[in-house]
């Protein structure tokens, strides 16, 4: 016997269901995951315990939630780069998802360590990690297409290391209040040690007519 699929949510349920995940995201930054408490959530949402269940079975499928939106926030659209040269395509990768995860790096911390004895939480992470090195791959291949970097290396292997780099460095740079790094240097750095690693060549000029 089929199961019927569930009835979409009416605006208002919608917007119940953001302020849920808003609030979600503030408290178990302020108290930690296992110190939150789903009374705690809802308060800061301004709804009735009750209403919680409504729309969450419990604080772990929340916070898989809270984890979806922030891994989306990771890896945005990059902006159209017509006229940008392969290092300004590198840069816009790496300050997008430095500054996201600076913006973000207290609940991603929280949310990582959680991936340890959450498998679902863990899954959600495989994809957006998976997701990234895809993009990344693509690049390297544009760019071995376009003849500014050697074909010598796999490019799958090439976007693993270099997408690595970049999160552990987020991960131990603005995950831990002990350290402390300029993002601007850290995005300028990342991008030099890219373009060297795939021994990047000048944008070939296209001759005038």
């Amino acid at each position: 016997m089929s199961t019927a699929a569930p009835k979409p949510l009416t605006r208002r349920a919608e917007r119940t269901r953001a302020k849920l995940v808003t609030a979600a995201r503030k408290v178990f930054e302020k108290h930690g995951v296992l110190e939150t408490r789903i009374v705690d959530i809802a308060k800061e949402a301004g709804v009735a315990v009750g209403s919680f269940y409504t729309y969450f079975e419990s604080k772990d499928e929340l916070l898989r939630e809270v984890a979806a939106s922030l891994y989306g926030e990771l890896i945005p659209p990059l902006p159209p780069d017509v006229g940008l040269d392969p290092r300004a395509r590198i840069e816009a990768g790496n300050r997008a998802y430095v500054s996201a995860y600076q913006k973000n790096a207290r609940i991603l911390t929280l949310v990582q360590h959680q991936t340890l004895s959450d498998a679902t939480l863990r899954g959600l992470y495989e994809e957006a990690r998976a997701a990234f090195i895809a993009r990344v791959e693509r690049s390297i291949r544009r760019l071995q297409r376009e003849g500014l970097t050697p074909k010598d290396v796999s490019a799958r292997l090439a976007a693993h290391m270099l997408a690595g780099m970049v999160h552990e460095f987020c991960y131990t740079a603005f995950g831990f209040e002990s350290l402390r790094f300029d993002p601007e240097e850290a995005i300028s750095a990342l991008t030099t040690l890219w373009t060297r690693a795939l021994a990047l060549k000048p944008e070939k000029k296209k001759s005038k007519p």
